[in-house]
């Protein structure tokens, strides 16, 4: 037949022809896609009308299909699920929930033959799990919490519960053990309602015997109708006290249970042997008048983690008491009347001293007792002791101060650290003055001596110093170097520093006195740039001192008028030095000499000019 194509039907040729041979598109439909950016199967394609779907099959067989002729194509079944969410999706954190309650036989009890419990039934749209929930009640006695786990539960013919099982005024049985349901909350009774699906009135929970006289007996103990029992007075812990000792208790333990009021306290034992500072959280418990001591633990402490300091009972004022082997009354221990901020309480012969509390404490406080101003937290913190540094012995003279020093610092004597900071950027920088012997009561001087001059070079780079002697004719002595570079000890434990030196200080080195003369240029202009580290050649600084030490106008032109003899009104470096001093003004030599280079023009101060700035 022309226009067919015949297949060997051999193994591995056989395939599932598409509906024409001219259609290529050989792809498997995408059933896998993305609905609202959550993922989704979509169902395969089908064809809706199988007789159709046959006879082209047919005609494909016999070789009389032609797709151009043929117009009609197969429909396929709405793809309207493929739009829609999953289940898990759109019924995410929607849970239908019913009130009930289930009664339970009591066998061995006069009081009651039965109770009533009460229980939370919720249903999860999202998977069809229900899970049953007894609500916890104070002092009720009973494991209360999740009663049936969160699974799908099967009913009695095998299918599993859904939300039209849940009716209100109706039982529902899961396990052997049937709840009646009594009402359900606003969420249920809506989502229901729009399924259609109406709810009569809420029921009431049935009386449970026990519960009822347990609410007659707190009114009766409380002294009011309501059950809510009278305020409480500072003196009583919160509760109306009887001569019945048993109902006075009850009812102090119904008024108060899970009430505690918390304190903070420090015990101060460093007056004894390897005692401490230590803080402590003090607990007292409204419900039956006990004390509870707690340690407070930092990280680092040091201390055993031992949490409990005192064992939660009653705390006599007079621990003596307790040898007797009486029983303790009230008036013996101590109550909320006796806890205060400021305070101290005495636990078996230990005083601790309370500083602050919680808020609970001080709310507590302030509407059973009165109490609002007196409950401002304390401060009880100490500063920052600082750090003994133990004094370093006098050198002795024997190696260097550096190694001397870190055999008192170290058991193991460590190399001395070098400043790279000052190695870095102060190498090359020397600061040199000229010296000169200075007699001593200690030390006489030769004539030759006293005509002897000296350069002292001070290295920045490590503060190490050295003294060179210029050679002189005639004098009979050999010039040349006089000390070696080394650093030298100003007292028993200091070194000269940078900040020793400046002009007319007066230098013990190695039982030598030196005075320092004059500095270089270079040395004048360092110490000038860097006057924050150098005062004395602060010009600022000087004269401040100068205009504080002023005493009078015609004093001090006087004595510059005195000084310039000449009469051509400018100073030299040392007339300006003369008349300072005649004007009564104290100043280092080098003060001196810093004011002089900021005010002098070519060497010379004008008279006029330095009177203007210092009157």
């Amino acid at each position: 037949m022309p226009g067919r194509v015949v297949i060997p039907k051999l193994p591995g040729y056989t395939v599932s022809s598409p509906v024409s041979l001219d259609d290529h598109a050989f792809n498997k439909q995408q059933t896998l896609r993305y609905v609202k950016g959550y993922a989704h199967e979509a169902p395969e394609m089908t064809v809706q009308d199988p007789h159709m779907a046959s006879g082209v099959t047919e005609m494909y067989r016999s070789g009389q299909y032609n797709p151009s002729t043929y117009t009609s194509s197969p429909t396929y079944a709405s793809a309207k699920k493929e739009e829609t969410l999953p289940d898990w999706v759109v019924n995410n954190n929607k849970v239908l929930r019913w009130y009930g309650y289930f009664k339970e036989a009591v066998t061995e009890s006069a009081v009651e033959n039965y109770r009533v419990r009460k229980v939370v039934i919720f249903f999860y749209l999202e998977d069809n799990s229900c899970q049953v929930v007894e609500p916890k009640e104070d002092n009720s006695g009973l494991p209360q919490g999740v009663l049936i786990r969160r699974h799908r539960i099967e009913k009695s013919d095998g299918s599993f519960f859904a939300p039209g099982d849940f009716v209100v005024g109706d039982n529902v049985s899961f396990y052997g053990r049937t709840f009646h349901i009594v009402d359900a909350d606003v969420f249920t009774r809506q989502t229901l309602a729009d399924a259609g699906l109406e709810y009569g009135p809420a029921e009431a929970y049935p009386d449970d015997p026990f519960t009822t006289k347990r609410l007659s007996m707190q009114r009766h103990t409380s002294g009011g109708s309501n059950g809510t029992g009278s305020p409480m007075s500072p003196g009583s812990t919160g509760t109306t006290l009887r001569k019945d000792d048993g109902k006075k208790k009850l009812q102090q333990f119904m008024h108060n249970a899970r009430k505690v009021l918390r304190f903070y306290c420090v015990w101060d034992d460093r007056q004894a042997l390897y005692g401490d500072r230590r803080p402590y959280r003090l607990h007292y418990f409204l419900e039956d008048d006990t004390v509870e001591i707690l340690e407070l633990h930092e990280n680092n402490d040091g201390r055993d983690p031992f949490p409990v300091f005192l064992r939660r009972g009653p705390l006599p004022k007079d621990f003596h008491v307790t040898r007797t082997g009486k029983k303790l009354v009230r008036e013996q221990c101590y109550g909320p009347q006796d806890l205060a901020l400021g305070a101290f309480i005495h636990v078996y012969g230990r005083d601790f001293f309370i500083h602050d509390a919680d808020d609970f404490t001080k709310q507590w406080y302030s509407e059973n007792v009165g109490a609002t101003d007196a409950m401002e937290p304390i401060p009880v913190g100490e500063g920052i002791r600082p750090i003994p540094v133990p004094a370093l012995p006098p050198y002795n003279g024997f190696g260097s101060f550096e190694d001397s020093e870190q055999s008192c610092k170290n058991l193991v004597p460590k190399p001395p650290k070098k400043d790279f900071y000052k190695l870095m950027n102060k190498d090359k920088i020397v600061l040199r003055f000229s010296t000169r012997f200075v007699e001593t009561p200690t030390h006489q001087l030769s004539s030759s001596d006293r005509e002897r001059k000296f350069v002292l070079s001070y290295f920045l780079a490590d503060d190490t110093l050295s003294i060179f002697e210029p050679p002189q004719r005639n004098t009979g002595i050999t010039g040349g170097k006089y000390l070696e570079r080394s650093k030298v000890l100003k007292n028993s434990t200091e070194m000269y520093s940078e900040k020793d030196l400046y002009v007319g200080k007066v230098l013990s080195v190695h039982q030598r006195t030196f005075e320092l003369l004059e500095a270089d240029e270079f040395t004048y202009q360092y110490m000038e740039n860097n006057r924050h580290v150098y005062l004395m050649a602060d010009w600022e600084a000087a004269l401040k001192a100068i205009q504080a030490q002023l005493q009078g106008e015609e004093a001090v032109r006087s004595a510059f008028i005195n000084v310039d003899q000449a009469g051509i009104g400018s100073l030299t470096e040392h007339q300006f030095e003369a008349a300072l001093r005649q004007a009564g003004v104290e100043l280092t030599r080098h003060q001196i000499i810093s004011l002089h280079r900021r005010l002098a023009k070519d060497g010379k101060v004008q008279v006029e000019d330095v009177l203007r700035i210092f009157i």
